[in-house]
């Protein structure tokens, strides 16, 4: 092949020398004449791209790790919380020798002779500790505690509720107390499990009303007059009390490994939340706390610590809020990617306490939504234009599903009572973005999750969203028979991508089928008295009929057959009343009323068929 292309040169340089002096002498020419139109369409072409292809660059510039989906956190907001850690501030100073004097109130009244005694006195009693190395211990009996009770509930005696919150201090720290913490004069201890529970039901259950009683605290106070108490002039002896029951508590909490116990120290902590106005870095730290145990926390133990959560950005409103939700949605979000018992049921509780959160700072709350679902439509961009593999599989992780999810209860609980127009329509264009990406059999949970978003949007913000056309799209679904049948329910897989295997299984046709009847249902039960339901339902009751046609499985046939009968039923109603409605279509007052009395009867067929669904499908629920 060499030599040949050799010789092949050599007779086109000696045979075809006029074929080359001719292209020479027309080069000029020919560039000439095509110089302006290769011009033109090098300038249309380039035009052409930039408007074709404008987005699509962007999008390839931009990297799918740089789209934060909680982007509505600062760093310096989400580092709030890191400081105020150390929860250990020693033991109350206790004044023995004058110990009866602050009980009856005559301290100041004291002589200068009695005074001079009682130093040699305390200077004899140190004399003797220094020459013994055992250290003083005391001990919480049964009958100390009842006398100290006895001056704390009767003259709210500062020196025995000094006393009690040391054992209250040795009793949440028993069995973990730091080295170097314990004071070098005492020791505290306590008698016998008795007397152990009883320090820690009274300190938690007294604390707070001796606290007020003592600084003349009446009725309910706010933050403005705690901060005021500073010129107060028993503060300053109070102060470190307040301090003392709350660092001890939030150990307990923290530490104990009893539900009831933890959950009891909560509910009595809520009361005292005010006084944490002068502390700030304890009410961090509580704050820290509170969220750890209501993203990780069993039920009842997640419900308390929400409510402290609460009433905490209840009482420092803003300055709080920002605080608590920020980290509550960090930890919304990380929880997505921990494996639990029951997802099913904590994230709905987490994902609810939240919205009931956002829901007492609807302009804080509404700033956040929106940067969110904005990053949120962005990255669906990006996967929709490019198709980039990362992009879409950030999509359909937990972190997207979990975020929008939250949002869409955001905008359902408070779009009656604000304007959220805008995040509706933003959230619903959203929603429809991620079912079109994900359209092949795999992603099914994901779809009917997408429909049963825009049921919910529709349902409570009364505006229609057409669903039939993704519903309807699962009946083209088809599975080989070849495979087993799952014994497993779809809801059952944790991922939002089915396993090939399961595309093979009996099962999966069927809940293809009981997702479409569901979602339909649900749809037409909104809209089954409204004047245009014959035509809403027209389409779809066309499409189910060809699917009866063409399929095999009998036991899906007749429950399709059914709900077309109820919906024909319902057709047939609607078009009835019409026929003998004398408004004009232009009336939208009158079509707003339309068949109003038959919709609160709640006695209509169809009405009662939707309602026999739900009811299966809670006792379904019941059954798992």
């Amino acid at each position: 092949m060499g030599k040949l292309g050799k010789k092949a040169r050599k007779f086109a340089k000696k045979n075809l020398q006029s074929v080359e002096k001719r292209y020479r002498k027309q080069k000029p020419f020919l560039k000439r004449k095509f110089a302006k139109r290769d011009g033109r369409r090098a300038a249309g072409d380039e035009e052409e791209k930039m408007i074709e292809q404008p987005l699509k660059k962007r999008c390839l510039e931009e990297n799918p790790q740089d789209i934060v989906i909680d982007a509505v956190f600062d760093k310096d907001e989400g580092a709030a919380l890191d400081g105020g850690d150390s929860d250990i501030d020693g033991y109350l100073a206790e004044d023995f020798d004058l110990t009866n004097a602050v009980v009856n109130g005559t301290e100041g009244k004291i002589s200068e002779t009695e005074l001079r005694k009682q130093a040699r006195k305390l200077a004899r009693l140190n004399k003797k500790q220094s020459e013994s190395d055992t250290m003083k211990r005391k001990v919480l009996t049964g009958s100390v505690l009842s006398s100290c009770c006895n001056l704390v509930d009767e003259e709210q005696s500062v020196q025995a509720v000094t006393s009690l919150l040391n054992w209250y201090r040795a009793a949440c720290h028993y069995g973990h107390e730091p080295s170097g913490i314990t004071s070098p004069e005492i020791c505290y201890d306590i008698e016998d499990s008795e007397t152990f529970a009883n320090v820690m039901i009274f300190v938690l259950q007294k604390a707070d009303h001796t606290f007020r009683s003592i600084l003349g605290l009446s009725g309910s106070a706010n933050k403005e007059k705690i901060l005021k108490l500073k010129n107060n002039p028993k503060w300053d002896s109070v102060k470190p009390l307040i301090k003392s029951f709350f660092t001890s508590t939030m150990h307990l909490v923290k530490q104990a490994a009893d539900l009831e116990i933890t959950v009891f120290a909560l509910t009595q902590l809520r009361v005292s939340i005010v006084f944490l106005a002068a502390f700030p870095e304890l009410l961090n730290k509580l704050i820290k706390i509170s969220i750890d145990l209501w993203a990780t926390g069993e039920e009842t133990l997640s419900q308390q610590a929400f409510l402290i959560l609460k009433d905490i950005s209840k009482v420092f409103n803003s300055e709080c809020f920002n605080a608590c939700f920020i980290n509550m949605y960090k930890a919304f979000l990380h929880d997505c990617d921990i494996p639990k018992a029951n997802p099913e049921q904590h994230l709905p509780l987490l994902r609810d306490s939240l919205v009931e959160l956002s829901s007492q700072d609807m302009q804080n709350t509404y700033t956040k939504a929106s940067v969110s679902i904005t990053q949120l439509a962005k990255l669906l961009k990006m996967a929709l234009t490019t198709k980039n593999k990362e992009a879409v599989e950030k999509i359909h992780s937990g972190h997207y599903t979990s975020c929008l999810d939250l949002w869409v209860s955001f905008i359902a609980a408070n779009v009656q009572d604000c304007d959220l127009q805008s995040l509706l329509y933003s959230v619903i264009q959203v929603i429809n973005g991620v079912a079109t990406l994900f359209i092949g059999p795999r992603y099914l949970l994901l779809r009917v999750k997408c429909i049963q978003w825009l049921n919910h949007l529709s349902r409570s913000s009364g505006i229609f969203i057409p669903i039939a056309s993704l519903v309807l799209d699962m009946l083209e679904y088809k599975s080989t028979n070849d495979g087993e049948k799952q014994k497993k329910k779809l809801e059952a897989v944790s991922t939002v991508k089915l396993p090939k295997n399961w595309l093979k299984s009996q099962n999966f046709q069927e809940q293809c089928i009981f997702s479409v009847i569901d979602l339909l249902a649900t749809h037409f039960a909104q809209w089954s008295f409204h004047i245009s339901f014959p035509e809403l339902a027209t389409i779809s009751i066309m499409r189910l009929k060809k699917f009866n046609e063409r399929s095999n499985m009998e036991g899906l046939k007749r429950v399709v057959k059914r709900f077309i009968e109820q919906v024909e039923l319902n057709i047939e109603f609607v078009q009835m009343k019409r026929d003998e409605a004398a408004f004009s279509p232009n009336d939208q007052q009158a079509i707003e009323t339309f068949l109003q009395l038959e919709k609160r009867n709640k006695t209509a067929p169809y009405t009662q068929y939707y309602q026999s669904i739900i009811d299966k499908g809670l006792g379904t629920k019941v059954k798992k």
